[in-house]
């Protein structure tokens, strides 16, 4: 049995990612909803980070089809309790700073060991809730992930 492999993870698109704000950007005051415009993701596998495009869309549908691969070194991650995947969703501001809209996560160890038994395991896209820092709901990511030894 090998120690490592490549974990694959597919941002696919959002559905419904809104900012806390009532009456929308206070900061530039171009937009009168709530909705968020220029959506990305901050992707985090503990010390492994990767940064998506902007997604491209309107309304409460954004897409990204975008792929990414973190290395896995097993022998080193079994001893971590939790192994997850992070999924910061930011907007995009011209002007002002990017502000955090709500985060996923999705806790990967049961793909990772059965990939690591069957040398290839799969969670096939799904929607996860994204969420603020006071666990009110923001939406939904889907996300698929794949583990190769």
């Amino acid at each position: 049995m090998t120690s490592g492999g490549v974990l694959e993870v597919t941002l696919v698109d959002s559905e419904g990612i809104r900012d806390k704000k009532f009456l929308g950007c206070i900061t530039c005051c171009a937009c009168a909803t709530s909705a968020v415009h220029r959506p990305y993701v901050c992707i985090e596998y503990g010390e492994q980070k990767r940064v998506s495009k902007v997604a491209v869309g309107k309304g409460k549908k954004f897409i990204w089809d975008q792929k990414f691969e973190f290395e896995i070194d097993y022998s080193a991650e079994e001893k971590k309790s939790s192994q997850k995947l992070v999924f910061r969703v930011m907007e995009k501001h011209k002007v002002s700073d990017d502000e955090y809209i709500g985060e996923a996560t999705i806790y990967v160890k049961d793909v990772v060991l059965l990939g690591m038994e069957e040398g290839e395991a799969e969670l096939g896209s799904r929607k996860y809730r994204v969420v603020r820092e006071d666990q009110t709901y923001s939406g939904d990511v889907s996300v698929a992930v794949t583990f190769k030894v």
